[in-house]
């Protein structure tokens, strides 16, 4: 039986493996919380600082232990990125590696977190994520997914290899997974696709098989919907509302200080409002994990 308390699996496979799957399902049989990208994304703004230190080469193996000693396991970036530094910090830990077909890979990367990383800094969403705080956020986690792992011939980081396109993803694809299998342990690794399901990884764990059904969760529909929210959101208060205000202040000729102050204050009341609501949306999301 795997331990029952503290980090007790690395997942090593690249995001867009069935990870969000993957973390629902390890969350079940471990009794405890698994890191991921969402965690990054929406849970645990108090970790940013680690992260930027771990890019910079300077987390020594007691900052890891104490970021990730609260988590039973984790999957996907950044977790699957330091992979490496992870297991020198928990040296009894099993390595997981979720796997797909590298086309489908690179397919589902190009339309879905590359999608909407590419949204998020282009203008309104900018400007966008600016007022609502949500800017330093998404530079990092832009930063973790386009960082270089040491593996790389091409000089390329995730979403670099895929920009460049499906060979360039292919080939970034095996590199990450032919060091995996080359620096793990045989005793240590499991390789796995989700669609295998339940008793490959019960077995890896040496947990019993759940009787409900392996957890499917799709999430790429989830990450379109929220671009496009961001989308609407970002020209609505980037772009019409202020246009609106404009019109308004024309339309009565505000000619004084006073009467534009107060349009520019309940402009920046409505901001506030929209952030509370977002932080408060994310704070439930991580809740709900």
């Amino acid at each position: 039986m795997v331990k029952d308390q503290g980090l007790v699996l690395i997942g090593a496979g690249l995001p867009r493996t069935g990870t969000m799957s993957t973390r629902t399902a390890l969350k079940q049989l471990l009794k405890g919380n698994i890191h991921h990208m969402a965690t990054v994304l929406h849970e645990r703004p108090d970790q940013h600082d680690f992260w930027w230190k771990a890019m910079k080469g300077k987390a020594s193996t007691d900052d890891w232990v104490k970021t990730l000693s609260e988590y039973r396991g984790g999957v996907d970036y950044p977790i699957s990125f330091f992979y490496k530094e992870i297991m020198e910090a928990f040296p009894d830990a099993k390595i997981l590696l979720n796997v797909r077909d590298p086309v489908k890979w690179y397919q589902s990367v190009k339309n879905s977190i590359l999608k909407i990383s590419n949204t998020e800094t282009s203008w309104p969403c900018s400007w966008f994520d600016f007022l609502t705080g949500r800017a330093a956020t998404t530079e990092l986690v832009i930063k973790l997914s386009t960082i270089v792992p040491q593996c790389s011939t091409q000089g390329l980081g995730m979403f670099g290899a895929v920009s460049a396109g499906e060979k360039e993803a292919v080939q970034f694809w095996n590199e990450h997974v032919n060091e995996v299998k080359s620096v793990v342990p045989a005793d240590r690794l499991l390789v796995w696709e989700v669609k295998e399901g339940w008793e490959p990884i019960c077995k890896f764990l040496n947990v019993p098989v759940p009787q409900n059904p392996f957890p499917r969760v799709n999430d790429t529909d989830e990450i379109e919907k929220a671009r496009k929210g961001l989308l609407f959101f970002s020209w609505f208060f980037i772009v019409f509302l202020p246009s609106l205000l404009l019109l308004l202040a024309w339309y009565l000729e505000f000619t004084s200080l006073g009467p534009i102050l107060i349009l520019v204050t309940g402009y920046m009341v409505v901001i506030r409002l929209v952030k509370c609501v977002l932080r408060e949306g994310h704070l439930n999301h991580g809740k709900s994990d």
